[in-house]
């Protein structure tokens, strides 16, 4: 048989690189990039708790992306061809997702505890929140993910609540603005995770997961990615009227014509390759949205030393 015709298997790094979701993992990054330029906005940055901080959620992440697949497995979600996962494929043993995904949950627990002892009692409640609220998005029966409440977790942990903990660990104000700064964070997560099981209703319906997008009729579902969308934009605006961000901290502005080229995606089709293309293209959103803004706040700063 001719060496071209059989399948390629991926190395193990390949496989790891997959399971762990990079591009999970850099959406993750902005929320703390952004706590962190804003700390550098207001003279209160700490290179070294920034840092511990930032790794810190990145191994929450990988943990709740493994803790995901893992569970994803267990349940059968991934056994009617959806999935690109490397347990569906077959590339690595549930049991290795399962221990490196705690061994992720250990280590930024340890790092937790000195972004603890410099920032006190809400980095704890906030920690506490992140982690709890990460591995029940889809461990034990009563995972949120499979209640409705994914995508509303999704929301509050991918956004809001890093940027308040990251700025709030270095300077030790919590300022309503810095949160209401990480919230365009949470709305694109949620608007990925939405636009994801749009593509996916009936599949989830199969498997008894209930998610907003099976759960609501599929007018107001639609409507529900609008709306995530369009605050999104309203957000980073309405902080710059009110003078509490720099100007330049708008330049994800400039991803306003892809948000209206996905929404007019959305809004026609419930057919799942066009949905499947949604998804990415949302996915490509955030991450633009993401570097824009994060280079605005630090382009800011440095050409106001």
């Amino acid at each position: 048989m001719p060496a071209s015709s059989i399948d390629k298997q991926p190395s193990l790094l390949q496989k790891w690189v997959r399971a762990f979701r990079p591009p999970a993992l850099i959406a993750a990054i902005f929320p703390v990039l952004l706590g962190g330029g804003l700390a550098l906005l207001d003279r209160g940055f700490d290179g070294w708790t920034f840092l511990v901080t930032l790794i810190a959620v990145l191994l929450i992440q990988a943990g709740s992306n493994l803790l995901n697949e893992y569970y994803d497995d267990i349940r059968g979600a991934d056994a009617h061809g959806v999935s690109n996962g490397v347990l569906h494929k077959g590339w690595l043993l549930p049991q290795k997702l399962w221990v490196s995904a705690w061994t992720c949950y250990i280590l930024a627990l340890l790092l937790g505890v000195y972004l603890v002892k410099v920032g006190g009692w809400l980095v704890l409640v906030l920690g506490i929140i992140g982690v709890l609220g990460s591995i029940l998005y889809s461990a034990t029966r009563w995972a949120l993910s499979y209640h409705a409440l994914g995508e509303v977790t999704m929301f509050v942990l991918s956004g809001p609540l890093v940027t308040l903990g990251t700025y709030y660990a270095m300077v030790k104000i919590p300022y309503a603005y810095v949160l209401l700064s990480g919230v365009p964070y949470g709305l694109l997560a949620m608007a990925v995770t939405h636009v994801h099981n749009l593509r996916d209703i009936r599949h989830d319906r199969l498997i008894g997961k209930r998610t907003l997008a099976s759960v609501l009729p599929q007018r107001p579902a639609n409507r529900l990615f609008y709306i995530l969308l369009l605050f999104v934009y309203i957000i980073p605006v309405v902080l710059w009227a009110m003078e509490v961000i720099p100007t330049l901290s708008l330049l994800p502005l400039l991803t306003f014509p892809l948000a209206v080229r996905i929404i007019r995606t959305v809004r026609p089709t419930t057919d799942p390759v066009e949905l499947n293309m949604a998804f990415g293209l949302t996915s490509l959103l955030e991450l633009l949205f993401g570097i824009l803004q994060v280079f605005g706040v630090f382009l800011y700063y440095f050409t106001h030393l």
